[in-house]
């Protein structure tokens, strides 16, 4: 029975001993995490150090807020933690971590499996003076991130330690007695501001390295600013070296500026410098795509700049911008006019490459001929590679406006291809200005029926181009058929038919000539038109002057003696009546008293005569009729 008594106690001993470190007897929560010396508990996570300091628990975030932990100099770290998660510090303000120390302090120490992310926008100041001792050390990562700015200076150990060290958009400088940063792998990205240095001889700005496993060892600079210094290479990397975009300026004062075991590649419009005393290099590749590199060897021997194992190679789609050299003894070389690029010869190497992209050019409308394109003056044929920037450009084709502009090149790709619209030249309308001219001197009045001309005229189009000539042709001939079709109106014959009329009423037996109204009226023709009216006027006052001109025929100046008149005898009476002793009147056979003048006047003498001659006869008549009245009585 004591045996089994025994046994429970002892397996409640064990239980408990695997709890959290708690403080059972009280309501208190202690955490695994010290600052400045102080283990944070429930009670005072929210107000450390007067509030400069709190914890979350939850989050497991400790906020510094001008916090400054060196009250305990004895202690050997500033912040450490052993809780199974990544501590996130918090910056506000400005903050300071001392640890002096001479037997030795860590800054912000986790242990083997913890990480620990720095962010905020405050800054954060870790001064360590023992010996062997670190600034920031963890056997995990280390990510400082956001706008924090932290600086570090380790006078016995490293600055920063970890295994994979990110550096992203923050502000570090890193001063370690051994190397600025010590880690399995670097990562400096998105606009970063980085400045690194070891100050012992012997060591590296940055040692990246690789495990036992041989994994790791990569250095990664992606649009930053970075800066390293250390006696030798300031930036090391047992594997690859990449540095996209962003400057880096490395410095060794005893040996290469830059090396890697692994390879080199340097792209996206990098500027890097290096000033040794050794070549820079490594025994990989060394590639180059869009950079600037200024390589310098500051030795006094005839060193030169860079590696002869690891010379440069520009990779396809870039070309060489600019490029000068020095050599051994101080001449400075143009590379391009030379020919000569072998980049590891000089002391001295400066040299520029630019992406180039192979920019076609689609020429439009389809089917142009005799199209040539220039850029920057030079004739392209088929596509041709071209820097980012802006270019001018001349397309020329047949039947076509010469086109100039300006075309931009960037890494878009849809800038690669670039489409020319040419505008053809204009229809000529010289045939169509002439013919609306010569409708536009026509009297439309003249004409029986003048639409078909301005239909014509209306339907001419001007906006039509070069090719489309022979429909601009087609309006200009639909007008001149329109001409042509014309038919005048019909010349007004009122005058000839009212002088025809007046000849027809005429007797031309009254006169001497009448041939010459009959020629007139027969020399009038009918189908003259309006624009001949002159003609037809000129017809009808022919006929009104040949009437005019006619002479009536001269009178018979011959007189005949009149007829013999008989008496009748009176009816038959009783008492016969006694002959007459009258004698009676002879014929009018004496000549006139008078002869008619000849003058203008158009009077019958004739005429004249026979009236006389019968007055006298009446009187006679009258005179015997009398006598024989008053015998009868």
């Amino acid at each position: 029975m004591k045996k089994k008594l025994f046994a429970i106690l002892l397996s409640i001993v064990m239980v408990v001993g695997l709890l959290p470190v708690t403080v059972l007897a009280t309501d208190s929560t202690v955490y695994d995490i010290w600052v400045d010396g102080v283990q944070v508990t429930s009670e005072n996570k929210d107000n450390l150090f007067s509030g400069t300091v709190s914890y979350d628990p939850t989050t497991h975030t400790l906020s510094l807020n001008n916090a400054t932990l060196g009250n305990d100099t004895m202690s050997d770290y500033g912040i450490k933690t052993t809780i199974p998660s990544t501590l996130k510090i918090r910056l506000t303000g400005t903050n300071s971590i001392t640890r002096t120390d001479p037997g030795g302090g860590v800054g912000i120490y986790l242990n083997y499996s913890n990480s620990v992310e720095i962010t905020g926008d405050g800054t954060l100041v870790i001064n360590v003076i023992g010996k062997n001792y670190d600034g920031i050390s963890t056997g995990a990562d280390v990510k400082i991130s956001d706008k924090a700015r932290v600086i570090i200076n380790s006078e016995g150990g490293l600055g920063i330690a970890g295994r994979m060290v990110e550096i992203d958009g923050a502000t570090v400088n890193s001063t370690g007695l051994y190397a600025g940063i010590d880690a399995h792998w670097l990562k400096i990205i998105n606009g970063a501001d980085v400045t690194l240095k070891a100050t012992q001889d012997g060591r590296n700005g940055a040692y990246i390295w690789k495990d036992q496993e041989g994994n790791g060892g990569d250095i990664e600079l992606a649009a930053s600013k970075v800066k390293a210094t250390s006696y030798f290479p300031a930036l090391f990397a047992r594997g690859n070296l990449t540095v996209n975009g962003g400057e880096v300026n490395c410095t060794s004062t005893a040996d290469g500026a830059i090396w890697a075991n692994g390879n080199i590649l340097i792209k996206g419009g990098a500027k890097v410098t290096t000033d040794g005393k050794s070549p820079m290099g490594g025994n990989g590749t060394f590639t180059v795509e869009e950079a600037e590199i200024d390589a310098k060897n500051t030795n006094e021997n005839n060193t030169p700049a860079i590696y002869d194992r690891c010379v440069p190679v520009i990779a396809d789609g870039y070309h060489l911008n600019y490029a000068k050299a020095v050599d051994s003894a101080g001449t400075e070389i143009d590379l391009l006019s030379s020919g000569t690029q072998d980049f590891a010869k000089y002391k001295n190497v400066h040299f520029i490459t630019k992406a180039v992209y192979p920019v076609s050019f689609n020429v439009t409308p389809d089917g142009l001929t005799n199209v040539v394109v220039k850029v920057n003056g030079q004739e392209v044929t088929g596509s041709v590679s071209l820097e980012e920037g802006t270019y001018p450009v001349e397309v020329t084709a047949d039947n076509c406006k010469a086109y100039t502009g300006n075309i931009t090149i960037t890494a878009d790709t849809a800038t690669h291809t670039q489409t020319v619209a040419m505008t053809y030249l204009p229809a000529n309308y010289t045939k169509v200005d002439e013919a609306i001219a010569k409708a536009n001197a026509l009297n439309k009045d003249n004409y029986k029926d003048f639409t078909a001309v301005e239909t014509a005229v209306n339907a001419v189009v001007r906006d039509k181009n070069i090719t489309e000539q022979s429909e601009v042709n087609a309006m200009a001939q639909a007008i001149e058929d329109a001409i042509i079709a014309l038919q005048y109106k019909d010349a007004d014959y009122t005058k000839v038919d009212a002088a025809i009329a007046k000849a027809n009423a005429l007797n031309k037996g009254n006169y001497k000539d009448f041939s010459g109204v009959e020629t007139a009226v027969k020399a009038v023709v009918r189908d003259k038109n309006i624009t001949e009216q002159s003609e037809v006027d000129a017809m009808a006052k022919a006929i009104e002057d040949a009437i005019a001109a006619l002479q009536y025929k001269d009178a018979d100046k011959t007189t005949p003696a009149p007829a013999a008149t008989a008496t009748p005898a009176p009816a038959a009476t009783a008492t016969p009546a006694p002959a007459a002793t009258a004698t009676p009147a002879p014929a009018a056979t004496a000549t006139p008293q008078y002869t008619i003048p000849q003058t203008g006047d158009t009077s019958n003498p004739a005429l004249l005569v026979v009236l006389m001659l019968v007055s006298g006869s009446a009187a006679i008549g009258t005179a015997v009729v009398g006598s024989k009245k008053k015998h009868n009585r």
